[in-house]
């Protein structure tokens, strides 16, 4: 090369008006101005990878004997067989008001199968005089059927035996999810079946679970096999975390202190701290994790989004029986529960190993989180 070629070639570099020196400029700034753009992991990373809507459309039905069934549509073409979530609800809880978050679960690539028997208490409605004096004939048999919970675990059992005939279901991905007394039924349901079907439930996830049930959870959480998610908000006024119910009776004919009739309720061995609560099945569990939520109510922990359905739950729920469910002032919007269970069950179910292990190990840096725990 000649003395007067490696001179051009210098002028060229060197030269700020040159082409080649422009458009190396705006490679290396735009390179820049990127990296400051987009989300690194760590502590202003996105915690939820799987936050939002998920990426399958989802159609909905009512299956006789069975309840609803939200299901991921799959291509023309496609034959797939998706993991199963079967998901029981809470005492007097109506399936179809959990629809937002059950189908928020399905478009992530989930049957979803919940049962809708049990939902009606007969609670007296303080401000419907005639159906009031109807419940108030009605009420004993109507709770005494909602709050039955050998027979809520049949029906789970059921739901479970559904699912496994279905031809889109993958009968070696089962997976159980109950809220308050669903999430304490879906313990006993797994504990019992991990003698009775050993390896058939690959996980169990309890939001706000209610260790009232009977069998108590947190009494044969240990024989649980799977994997086992627990989530609790000490802002959750009736099944908190740990510790004495809070809730109030505040329309009721017998105002005050809600904890005081959980006894004649529940029977002499009812406890108004739930025999531990949460923290009680969490410490009890060989392979557990439990999330505290910040402020979140009782129904809203199960929420999606801002949890607005779940809060019409509520406010239908304190109608309805009186009952003053929290209604806790959230620094954030979107509650992250659903969130996570999401994570987990792609974790547990080897969907997405690593992307589940991931965001549920950014849990712990999350806003929203108060602490997480992990079975040693």
């Amino acid at each position: 090369m000649s003395g007067i070629q490696r001179a051009r070639i210098h002028a060229a570099w060197a030269t700020p008006t040159s082409d080649l020196w422009r458009s190396t400029h705006r490679r290396f700034v735009s390179c820049f101005l990127l990296c400051l753009l987009v989300p690194v992991s760590g502590a202003f990373a996105d915690p939820a990878l799987f936050s939002g809507p998920g990426p399958h459309a989802v159609s909905s039905a009512t299956v006789r004997k069975q309840g609803l069934v939200f299901s991921p549509k799959a291509g023309a073409k496609e034959n797939r067989r998706w993991p199963a979530v079967i998901f029981a609800h809470g005492l007097c809880g109506p399936t179809k008001r959990y629809s937002e978050t059950l189908t928020r679960i399905a478009s992530w690539g989930f049957v979803v199968v919940a049962n809708e028997k049990q939902e009606d208490c007969g609670a007296i409605e303080v401000g419907h005089p005639l159906s009031a004096i109807e419940n108030f004939f009605l009420m004993p048999f109507k709770f005494g059927n909602a709050v039955n919970f050998s027979k809520m675990a049949q029906n789970v059992e059921k739901n479970i035996d559904y699912a496994l005939r279905r031809k889109d279901v993958d009968p070696a991905r089962i997976a159980l999810m109950g809220h308050s007394m669903g999430g304490g039924v879906v313990v006993d349901v797994a504990a019992h079946l991990s003698q009775k079907r050993p390896g058939l439930v690959k996980a169990v996830i309890g939001i706000a679970p209610w260790n009232g049930v009977q069998p108590r959870p947190s009494a044969v959480a240990e024989q649980v096999k799977a994997p086992m998610l627990i989530f609790c908000s000490m802002t959750d006024l009736l099944c908190p975390c740990s510790g004495e119910v809070k809730i109030t009776d505040t329309q009721g004919l017998i105002t005050g202190r809600a904890a005081l009739g959980i006894p004649l309720l529940f029977g002499p061995d009812a406890d108004p701290t739930w025999h531990g609560g949460s923290l009680a099945i969490f410490e009890n569990a060989q392979n557990a994790t439990l999330i505290e939520v910040d402020a979140v109510s009782h129904f809203t922990i199960v929420g999606v989004d801002n949890g607005a359905q779940m809060q019409d739950l509520a406010d239908w729920a304190n109608q309805a029986s009186g009952l003053n469910f929290s209604r806790p002032d959230r620094p954030y919007n979107n509650i992250p529960t659903i969130e996570y269970a999401v994570a987990f069950l792609n974790q547990t179910l080897k969907i997405d190993q690593s992307g589940g292990q991931e965001a549920l190990g950014q849990a712990a840096s999350d806003r929203r989180i108060v602490t997480v725990r992990r079975s040693e």
